[in-house]
């Protein structure tokens, strides 16, 4: 693989900072927050704000299109995964001119997490928020599905529009049901002729072999929801129309929006050698072009590839993409708006926090005579985790490649090194170093594992704080604090081949086992744990990105549950270790 990388964890800290170097007219970097980019147009007394994110990995989304009568502000994740909840929470606020904000995203499990998680972060300071998820890839699900389809390129339409109806002076909900509209009128589909590779990983998370495309790929690097022989460029656009088009079923004489993007690799020439066939296409519809836009707008690396987006145009919509806009990503020469009001200071902020405090169960003291292990000076059992954790990074990542994007382990090695490096030789409890791993997941990793899991040890620092030893009860009630995190964050059962399929035995196996002592039921919880990890190769995945591929799915282990295997087995053998 060669790359102008430096390091492979400082790639999108370093793209940020180029980018605003470079579009310095439009943007600037959030004072608060690194992971922030501003226009330089806001925030506008009473105007509406408009937010969005993303993992990185995209570009020009999602930054390119921070700028006039776009997007105010955006939040920034790793590569190819959700920014944080404090990164959204921050824009949010850094797009606040007093009449709300609406965030605008793409339907993906970590987004919906964190966006609802800033949500309640902001909601104390009196800044309303709406939200508006965008669901326009035809492949990812069938219509009648249509709220599991995952957001694409049709994202850069609803931000044109919600952008344009904003800088026109409109209220928030109108501002959201003029984005939503935009929303409902797209529909998208991708075809990937080659994949795309994980700097950090240092090989494609997935296979295209020569002479056959993938129909229907992800954003992320996902793979299609069928395999075909490789056609010509006319014949890649018909069918990408037809896909489109018999999901719209749009009557004749409809006027629409074409976005025909690359997927990072894909030459110029060859994207417009697509268009030239989809507009005849459309045109033998009954359908009439208004607007095209065609280049790079939403990439995945150096995928080689292409996306269709239509959006059909009413009267509403057509006057909205007409209005100009200013951004590194897109420019409009069209309709003049004049700004709702002069460009603000930012608002003063609130401190931020992980998450709202929950009301978990204590762990009772350990009984007299029972083994326990003591918690004080206990926090070294997360740097075990760690250990673990970091030495798996690339099996993890391997294994989430072959049917989601391959991030895992990157992004799980990051959060629970850093944590270590930051109570390495600290003398902290048990409660302290899950607090500070918690804080880590929550604040600095995003996508959906980083809120999973920091639920799950935030939860567990709560159980056991103030305690100075546990014993098998009170291993206990840590562990099923911990699965209540989890399940206050996901709506996984056991059977969607999630964690839950890892955790839930696990938890069952040592409560059952409790009688026969700590040490015994801490070694029938990490067989459990295996046994649940291993049932997940078996199954079809029915949450996340991975449940897209349905039947494609299955044959592979989940990541999720091979972690929080990890995490478990590990955890059971660092309390082994400290037994009496």
């Amino acid at each position: 693989m060669q790359r102008f990388i430096n390091n492979p964890d400082d790639l999108v800290d370093e793209t940020v900072a180029g980018f605003v170097k470079a579009h310095g007219a439009l943007v600037r970097k959030d004072p608060l927050n690194a992971r922030v980019v501003v226009s330089r147009f806001a925030p506008q007394e009473g105007k509406v704000g408009i937010v969005t994110g993303g993992g990185s990995g995209h570009e020009p989304a999602f930054i390119g299109y921070t700028g006039r009568n776009l997007v105010d502000a955006v939040a920034v994740g790793e590569l190819f995964s959700s920014p944080t909840a404090k990164s959204f929470a921050d824009a949010i606020r850094a797009a606040d001119g007093g009449a709300g904000v609406a965030v605008l995203y793409g339907n993906y499990a970590g987004d919906n997490m964190n966006v609802r998680m800033a949500s309640e972060m902001v909601s104390p300071e009196g800044i309303e928020v709406a939200t508006v998820v965008a669901n326009d890839d035809v492949c990812s699900a069938p219509l009648s599905e249509r709220e599991k389809r995952r957001g694409v390129a049709g994202e850069i339409f609803m931000w044109k529009i919600g952008g344009a109806r904003a800088a026109q002076g409109g209220s928030l909900a109108e501002v959201q049901a003029a984005a939503q509209k935009a929303v409902d009128a797209c529909r998208s589909v991708g075809v990937g002729l080659g994949p795309c590779t994980l700097p950090a990983v240092g090989h494609p998370n997935f296979d295209i072999e020569p002479g056959t495309m993938e129909v229907g790929i992800g954003h992320h690097g996902e793979p299609g929801t069928r395999i075909e022989p490789l056609k010509t460029a006319d014949e890649v656009a018909d069918d990408m129309l037809e896909i489109v088009l018999d999901d719209h079923q749009l009557p004749e004489g409809t006027e629409v929006a074409v976005l025909v993007s690359g997927l990072g690799a894909t030459p110029v020439n060859e994207l417009y050698v697509l268009y030239d066939r989809i507009e005849v296409g459309l045109e033998k519809a009954g359908l009439r072009v208004h607007r095209a836009f065609v280049g790079d707008y939403f990439t995945s690396l150096e995928m080689v590839g292409a996306t269709l987006t239509v959006m059909a145009l009413d009267a509403e919509l057509k006057e909205l993409i007409d209005v100009e806009c200013a951004s590194p990503g897109m420019t409009v020469i069209g309709t003049t708006t004049q700004p709702v009001g002069t460009v603000a200071a930012p608002r003063q902020r609130a401190a931020a926090a992980s998450g709202a405090t929950r009301d978990v169960p204590r762990a009772p003291e350990a009984a007299e005579g029972a083994p326990a292990v003591q918690l004080a000076g206990a926090s070294p059992i997360v740097e075990e985790l760690a250990e673990v954790v970091v030495a798996n990074k690339a099996r993890l990542s391997e294994i989430d490649g072959l049917i989601g994007d391959g991030d895992h382990g990157i992004n799980m090695a990051k959060g629970f090194g850093r944590a270590a490096e930051r109570i390495k030789g600290q003398s902290l409890s048990l409660a302290e170093g899950f607090s500070v791993l918690s804080d880590v997941l929550m604040s600095e990793i995003g996508g959906s594992m980083g809120p999973l899991y920091g639920f799950m040890f935030q939860n567990m620092a709560l159980a056991v704080e103030g305690r100075k030893a546990i014993d098998a009860d009170g291993f206990s009630a840590m562990i099923n604090a911990g699965l209540a995190g989890v399940r206050s964050t996901g709506s996984a059962e056991v059977g969607d081949k999630t964690l839950i399929d890892c955790f839930v035995p696990a938890v069952e196996a040592f409560d059952a086992s409790r009688e026969q002592g700590f040490a015994a039921a801490l070694d029938a919880m990490a067989k459990a744990a295996e046994e649940g990890r291993d049932s997940t190769v078996d199954l079809v995945a029915k949450l996340g990105r991975a449940s897209r591929l349905g039947e494609r799915s299955r044959g592979v282990l989940d990541a999720g549950a091979t972690s929080c295997c990890l995490i478990l087995t590990e955890l059971g053998a660092g309390f082994a270790r400290r037994l009496p």
